[in-house]
This record gives C-alpha cells, structure tokens and sequence, in this order.
C-alpha cells in the first residue's frame, strides 16, 4: 500500500519522464510519497510544541550558552538517539531549540548527532553491516557531533537569536502544568513519529493478519490513530484552546519557512544522483585513503540519505568493494547532512553558517572513517 502512494506521487510527474528534470522529480516523488506524513509533518508539530510549550529556562539551564560544555555537548549528543529523524525532519526540532535559547554549539551538535545516530538506526547497523560499524558509527557519531558544535562555536561566536516567523507569539509566562503531564505530551508526539517511519513494524507484525488491510500499513494507521487520539484527549485536558491554536500555527509558519527548500533539494539532489551515480567512483573507495574518504564525505553530504536508508546503501556499497573506511564516512555524512537540509538552513541561520557547518560534518565525516579504517 505505501509503495502505491509513492507510485501516485510519482505518477503525477508522468508528462515529464522523458526530460531532463525526470530524476528530481522522480526523488521528489519518492520523498512526498515515504517522509512528508511519516517524518516531516511529525517533526514539525514537535518543533512547535518545543516553541510553544517547553520552558526556555529548561533548555536554557541545559544547553544555553552559559550552560557547563561538559553537560550542554553530551546532552545535546545523546538527546539524538531519541529520535528517528532525517537530516531535513531535524531541522524543524533545531529551530525551536534554537529559539528556545539553546546555544550555537550544543544547538548544532544536536543538528549533526539527530539525524546520524538513534537506537533504531544502530540496531539496522548492527543487523546489515555487524558490531564494528555498530560501536564505530555510535562512538565516532557522538565525538563528531561534539566536535562540530564546537567548531561551530569557535567560528561564529555568539549566535542571534533564531526569530519566530511573525505572526505568532512565543509563550512565556509559567506554566500550570507538572513535568509529568509534559513529558507525556511529548513523548505522545515522538510516538507517532516514531510510528509513522515504520521503525516498529517487526513489533507489529503480529498483528498484521487481524487486521483488515494487507501488510504493514494498516496496523500502522491503527496504532497512529490510537496514538493521536490519546494525544487529543491530553491536549484538551492540559491546554488552553488559546494554546493548542498558537501551537498549530507555530507549526505551520515553521513547514512554511522549511519545507519549500526542502523540497527544492530533494529535486536538485536527485538530479545530482542521476549525473553522479556512487558506483562510478568506486575506485576512489577500495582503500582507505584521506581523498577516497574525503569525496565519500562530499558526495553523501550533497546526496539525500534517509536516516535508515543509508545503512542499506552502504551496505551495498560495500558489497561493491568499498573500504570500511569510505563505507563509515558514507554513513555518518549521508544522514547527518543533505543538500536539501542546507538549503533549509540558510533561510534559518544565514548562509555562512550553514556553509561552516556543511564544510565541518565533510571534514570531521571524512576524518572519522579514516580512523575506523585504521582502527577496525
């Protein structure tokens, strides 16, 4: 059923197959049809309920730029493996953040470490490519992570702070609500995205012959409905209506800033893919070298890697005869950076800044896969 509603968005593109722009669009495709409802439109409400209702002296406290670095990088690190987000799905969550008071380091760890490492993706590491890419991509992921924010941080000094789109109003005044009752809000949300993606269909599998629809999907919409129907009783219990309305058009002046580029760089890098296939350059990936792991790095940050995908397209790579090395630098900057995400960014950050961080996730990608190679 999934691949049907990926053939439909295809197939509205039809008229254009035999020209130039087929492959982009084919890509674009590809994305409306897999991530805009199971990553983007998920990531983009949580986006908006960090702005809305989350405490700015929480994340302040955390990872603002007063914070203690020994506890605002690691937290900014290890709070990635709680979602299941793409490189473009995490820049929603990043925004808020960022308008919330977290500062350009920790914020931008988060940036790189989100999309690169969760626990569902280094389960699919471990299950495709065995332990060492397991423990290499989970160690090198988080020091990489922490690296670039700190560089980051080096380059572009105290950031300004991200401004909400106008027309919306950033809440403020204390809340009446016990931590409990937020957490639960929040974790109903990453539910559901997590739902969405899939990632939990093996525990659905059981269920799948007593449903009524055929294969995955239908188990899947029954959890997700169940899911949004616990997170509206809770919204309306614990919220103001002023609140939920202020919460939906965060969301929605966020997926109208972000998602338009994004969209535009799933179009752009599918052509990219079409002129610059991977299995091309295959010679510059059967050792580990700086150049081989260096234009691994180059071409998986331009590329578009779902955060799971990519496993499977290293993998494969490394059936070709691609060195451990290039594989791991493949599988740390494919995730962690498209070129849809950084023309995302810059509307966000500034183009400078979004160019400093594309330029350290290559170099620090690079250098982690020529240490794997050396180490394992």
């Amino acid at each position: 059923m999934l691949q049907t509603i990926v053939n439909a968005f295809i197939g509205i593109f039809e008229p254009f197959r035999d020209t130039w722009v087929w492959p982009g669009l084919v890509e674009a495709g590809k994305f409306l049809g897999t991530h805009l409802i199971s990553g983007m439109l998920p990531a983009f409400f949580i986006a908006g309920a960090i702005a809305i209702f989350l405490d700015k002296q929480r994340i302040t406290r955390l990872m603002g730029a007063e914070a203690n670095p020994l506890v605002a990088y690691p937290v900014a690190a290890f709070s990635g493996g709680i979602l299941t987000v793409c490189s473009c799905g995490v820049i929603p969550i990043f925004t808020g953040i960022l308008q919330q008071g977290a500062g350009i380091g920790p914020a931008f760890t988060f940036l790189m470490a989100s999309p690169a490492v969760n626990l569902i993706a280094l389960s699919y590491t471990y299950t495709l490519l065995g332990s060492k890419f397991l423990i290499g991509r989970a160690i090198l992921v988080m020091l990489s992570a922490m690296a670039i924010g700190f560089g980051m941080k080096l380059l572009c000094g105290k950031t300004d702070k991200v401004e909400a789109p106008a027309g919306v109003i950033i809440m403020e005044e204390e809340s009446d609500r016990t931590d409990g009752q937020l957490l639960i809000f929040f974790m109903l949300l990453i539910a559901i995205m997590v739902t969405a993606t899939g990632v939990i269909d093996p525990v659905l599998e059981n269920f799948a012959d007593a449903s009524a629809g055929t294969g995955m999907l239908a188990p899947r919409l029954l959890l997700i409905a169940l899911e949004i129907a616990l997170l509206t009783v809770v919204s309306l219990k614990w919220f103001y209506r002023s609140e939920l309305i202020l919460w939906l058009k965060k969301s929605y002046s966020l997926f109208i800033l972000i998602f338009p580029k994004v969209l535009g760089g799933i179009f752009l890098a599918g052509l990219l893919a079409a002129m610059f296939p991977l299995t091309s350059y295959m010679k510059f990936f059967d050792a580990n070298n700086f150049s081989g792991n260096f234009v691994a790095s180059l071409l998986g940050a331009l590329m578009y890697f779902g955060t799971i995908v990519g496993v499977t397209i290293v993998s494969t790579l490394k059936d070709f005869g691609m060195h451990p090395g290039p594989a791991l630098t493949l599988l740390l900057s494919g995730p962690a950076v498209s070129l849809p995400s950084i023309m995302a960014l810059v509307p966000i950050i500034g183009a400078k800044k979004a160019a400093a961080f594309l330029s350290l996730v290559i170099i620090f990608s690079a250098l982690s896969g020529f240490i794997f190679g050396i180490t394992f």
